[in-house]
C-alpha cells in the first residue's frame, strides 16, 4: 500500500523541473523502470565560469531557488523558444519566463546577437546570454526537442490550451478558444507558426499544462506511465554534466509543489528591431531589472501575479 510519503515524493519528483525530474527524479518509485533511461539521457559539458559571472543565490533563511535555462529545438535542430524555469526555495512554485528566440542578447565583451544565434554557437553560450541579461546565476540547461516531448501529452491523455488566433494547418483545424491536443495535433500547433512571440506563447502554454497535468494525474503512481513518461523523456533530452542524478533526487524529495503552483509568463518586452538586416525582439530593460530583483528575492510568483494579460501587448510589438 502506497503512503502519503511515497504519494509526496512522487509530486516533489515532477515538481522540482518536469523536463528532467520525469526522467531522474521518479527513481524513488520505480528504481528498475528508470535506472536504464536515466543512463541513456544525453549530457552536455558542465556549464562554465567566466569572468562577472553571477554569484549563486544565497539565503540563510530557505535553500536558494534553483534555475534552469530550457533550450526549446524544432525539427530542424534550429532554437524554437527559450524559458528560464526557476524552482523557488521553499520548493512550492515553478515558473517560466519565456524568451523568443529572436531576443537581442550580448555576450560578456558586448557583442550583440540573436538568443538562436548563441544557441547556435552552443548551449553554454546561450546560457551566458541569458545570465548577462537577467543578471542572475542558471544552475542547469536542459535542451528539449519538441516534437519527442510532445509525446508526453499522449501518455497524460492531452492537454488544454488557450488558443488566441484560429488557424489552420497540415489538415487540422484550430479554432479560438480552449483547445484540446493530443501529441500529434500539438507538434502541428507549436510548429506551423514560425512567428517567434506567437510560437514562444504557444509553446510555454503546452509545457506548462504538461507540468500540471503530470503533477495532477496518476502519471508518477501509474507503472505503465512511468516506464512510458522514461521511454520518451530520455530520447528527447539533452543536460548538463552538472545535473547529476544525485542532485535532482535531493531536490526532489524536498519539494511540496501543486498544480496550481506551476505557471509561466513572457520576458518583458520593449519592441521590434533590426540587426544585420534581419528582424530581432529587445528587452524593456526597466522592467526586466524589476524581474531580476524578484528572481533573486525569490518572489517570483508574486511578480508575476502583478502581471495582467502579459501576453497581448507582445501580439505586436512596436518598433525600437
Amino acid at each position: 500500500m502506497r503512503t502519503r510519503s511515497d504519494r509526496l515524493v512522487a509530486v516533489a519528483t515532477l515538481g522540482a523541473f518536469v523536463v528532467v525530474t520525469g526522467v531522474l527524479g521518479l527513481v524513488s518509485l520505480y528504481l528498475g523502470a528508470v535506472t536504464q533511461a536515466l543512463s541513456e539521457v544525453p549530457r552536455s559539458s558542465p556549464l562554465p565560469d567566466y569572468p562577472g559571472r553571477p554569484e549563486p543565490t544565497a539565503s540563510a533563511d530557505t535553500p536558494a531557488p534553483v534555475r534552469y535555462l530550457v533550450l526549446v529545438t524544432d525539427s530542424d535542430g534550429d532554437l524554437a523558444s527559450a524559458y528560464l524555469a526557476q524552482l523557488s526555495g521553499r520548493r512550492d512554485a515553478l515558473q517560466f519566463v519565456g524568451l523568443p528566440a529572436n531576443l537581442l542578447v550580448s555576450d560578456v565583451r558586448g557583442a550583440e546577437a540573436t538568443l538562436a544565434h548563441r544557441f547556435a554557437a552552443g548551449g553554454a553560450d546561450a546560457v551566458r546570454s541569458v545570465e548577462i541579461l537577467l543578471g542572475v546565476r542558471i544552475d542547469h540547461l536542459v535542451e528539449v526537442h519538441l516534437e519527442g516531448f510532445a509525446r508526453v501529452i499522449d501518455v497524460i491523455g492531452g492537454v488544454e490550451v488557450p488558443n488566441r488566433a484560429e488557424m489552420s494547418a497540415e489538415g487540422w483545424h484550430f479554432p479560438a478558444g480552449e483547445l484540446r491536443l493530443s501529441s500529434a495535433e500539438a507538434v502541428v500547433y507549436l510548429s506551423a507558426n514560425k512567428q517567434p512571440m506567437t510560437r514562444l506563447e504557444r509553446t510555454e502554454a503546452v509545457f506548462v499544462e504538461i507540468v500540471r497535468g503530470i503533477v495532477s494525474s496518476d502519471a508518477l503512481t501509474n507503472p505503465a506511465k512511468v516506464d512510458a513518461l522514461g521511454t520518451v523523456l530520455r530520447t528527447c533530452l539533452t543536460v548538463d554534466a552538472g545535473l547529476t542524478p544525485g542532485e535532482v533526487r535531493r531536490t526532489a524529495l524536498d519539494v511540496h509543489l501543486t498544480a496550481e503552483a506551476i505557471d509561466g509568463f513572457p520576458l518583458p518586452l520593449a519592441g521590434l528591431s533590426e540587426l544585420n538586416g534581419a528582424p530581432v525582439i529587445v528587452a524593456d530593460a526597466g522592467r526586466v531589472a524589476e524581474l531580476t530583483n524578484a528572481l533573486v528575492a525569490d518572489e517570483l510568483a508574486g511578480w508575476a501575479s502583478r502581471q495582467t494579460d502579459p501576453w497581448r501587448p507582445l501580439v505586436a510589438l512596436p518598433p525600437r
